[in-house]
């Protein structure tokens, strides 16, 4: 019976809408939509780490600092840098948000590690610890393939909805090129949010825009 109950998980199933249209749950107006995944996108350098801890750290603390935010628990996966570089960011982000520098995210640090090779770890913190929204740093390390094949996007964007059905993930952009993230089209199509920053360096400090590029229900 094993075999029927498996295929009976993937039946089809009447959906009824309700009479009054649900409302859309922001996690983080307007970029983070519960049940939805977001990829930010940007230059190498352009402040797209340090914005994307500060939304992690604004759901998970229940801040609306610098965004209106629902708060829930965040699961931070880093496969970009050391684990001495984000403690600092995110000591730096906490005292930003007026919260104790010493507050703690919950955090996967893997540098040199593919979220291919960690997802059952990262099936088991999420199950584990309650965790309803995953941060990607970034989607180079999906360990899926080459960036501008279809089918590396496709099993990228099926593995990060697997994880978590609402995840936000970070993207480079082509060198020659800003207005979108490098690779296959269907990292566009997969993402229910596109988010473009744009950033401006002025007197020491950076200013950060954010422009939604792509949207499937906002």
């Amino acid at each position: 019976s094993l075999w029927d109950n498996s295929v009976s998980q993937d039946m089809p199933r009447l959906v009824v809408p309700s009479e009054i249209l649900p409302r859309l749950r922001f996690l983080l107006e307007s970029y983070v939509l519960a049940g939805a995944g977001t990829i930010l996108f940007a230059p190498p350098g352009a402040g797209k780490s340090y914005t994307t801890m500060l939304m992690a750290v604004s759901i998970d603390a229940g801040v609306s600092k610098l965004w209106p935010v629902n708060q829930a628990r965040v699961l931070f996966v880093n496969l970009e840098r050391s684990e001495e570089s984000v403690r600092r960011r995110l000591w730096m982000c906490n005292k930003a948000l007026g919260l104790p520098v010493t507050r703690p995210l919950l955090m996967l640090n893997r540098r040199g590690r593919t979220l291919a090779e960690i997802s059952e770890a990262v099936k088991r913190c999420i199950r584990q610890e309650g965790v309803e929204v995953v941060f990607l740093d970034s989607i180079s390390r999906s360990g899926a393939g080459d960036l501008i094949e279809n089918q590396t996007a496709n099993r990228t964007i099926d593995m990060l909805s697997a994880l978590c059905p609402t995840w936000v993930a970070l993207g480079h952009t082509p060198r020659a090129d800003d207005t979108h993230a490098f690779g296959s089209v269907h990292f566009d199509a997969g993402a229910d949010l596109m988010v473009q920053l744009t950033s401006q360096a002025k007197d020491g400090t950076l200013g950060i825009g954010l422009k939604v590029t792509k949207s499937n229900d906002t």
